[in-house]
């Protein structure tokens, strides 16, 4: 199993100088590239931890043009948070975080977390969902606030239920093995048919799910839908909903196969055609109730790019392969991102 205990994170980052020479490796691999010239040679001057342009001499410190840049938190915690965001699947409460980190800082603590799941959701954006896919409608509950202009420091709050889309690349079971045995002499194939077989075997959803997305929308109108759709579905995929009115205009942008819900065939959709959406948002959901009940509505889509970017890595526990390691991804992300959620926007 490639995941690394608390044990090993404490022997493999004891200290910061750990944590920099680590990170310094992550940046040099990802490449950097100098914010004057655009030249991309630099050597790494270790008494001052900065990189320096080969080309013109600018001097770019560690953490510029990265999630850490501006932080005041050493890098130590946000190795350490990273780990612990990693290590398990559900929603983790900064609360938590802060605890562990023995700070008296929550705010910090709050926002480093949220940076972090804010770069989880730029990375799957990159990404879209093909061949057939299943898509509805489901609800979150949270809470916002009613009077945003009062001076009160503890501001009063609603309750609401939030549409979320959830989207899930899923395909028939048969429909697989199929494809993997008509390449019966691909000694890949054959493994790839004997694992999904043994799967199969112990679940009893018949479709085999791959990558899913989740958006947190201000409504649930067919002309709010659709951009979301647009931008995260392969324009050639097959699209499979429940024939809901505010869904049934994609057939205007993909191949749609609406199944409408009847009085007795609510539980057939369920099971049968659209499993994956309905499992992925009662794990989700149940995750964040776990922690916050009601999860404050600005940042619910924070949320939902923490739980799918770790859905969508689900198998990288089981490899051995270092490249599949989640801390070593969250990093390299971390490397390559930045984000501009600031406290003040939401601490209130």
């Amino acid at each position: 199993m490639n995941l690394m205990l608390l044990k090993d994170f404490f022997q493999k980052f004891p200290n910061e100088e750990s944590c920099t020479d680590y990170f310094r490796k992550v940046r040099q691999e990802v490449g950097i590239v100098c914010p004057k010239c655009g030249g991309r040679d630099h050597k790494w001057l270790d008494g001052r931890k900065v990189f320096q342009c080969s080309k013109c001499g600018f001097r770019t410190p560690l953490t510029k043009g990265t999630v850490m840049e501006k932080s005041h938190l050493p890098l130590y915690d946000w190795f350490f948070t990273a780990h612990m965001m990693t290590s398990i699947k559900q929603v983790l409460s900064a609360k938590e975080v802060q605890f562990q980190l023995e700070r008296k800082d929550y705010p910090a603590v709050w926002l480093m977390m949220m940076k972090y799941r804010d770069i989880m959701g730029k990375r799957d954006s990159i990404y879209t969902l093909s061949d057939q896919v299943e898509m509805d409608i489901s609800y979150f509950q949270t809470s916002v606030i009613t009077n945003p202009e009062s001076d009160d420091i503890e501001k009063e709050t609603e309750t609401i239920k939030t549409p979320v889309l959830v989207i899930a690349e899923s395909k028939p079971v048969d429909d697989m093995l199929n494809e993997y045995l008509a390449n019966i002499a691909d000694n890949e194939s054959i493994n790839k048919s004997s694992k999904l077989l043994q799967r199969s075997t112990k679940q009893k959803v018949k479709k085999v799910v791959h990558y899913i997305k989740m958006f947190a929308l201000p409504d649930s109108k067919a002309v709010t839908i659709s951009p979301y759709a647009m931008k995260s579905i392969d324009s050639a995929a097959k699209v499979v909903t429940d024939g809901g009115t505010n869904l049934i205009k994609l057939r205007e942008v993909f191949n749609h196969e609406p199944h409408l819900e009847t009085e007795g065939d609510v539980h057939e959709v369920v099971t049968k055609v659209l499993p994956w959406v309905h499992i992925v948002t009662g794990e989700c959901r149940s995750g964040i109730e776990a922690i916050h009940k009601e999860v404050d509505q600005r940042f619910l889509q924070l949320y939902l790019n923490e739980y799918c970017w770790k859905f969508n890595r689900r198998y990288f526990r089981d490899s051995k392969e270092p490249k599949y390691d989640l801390f070593s991804r969250l990093l390299k992300i971390a490397a390559i991102y930045t984000s501009d959620i600031k406290w003040r926007d939401y601490g209130n």
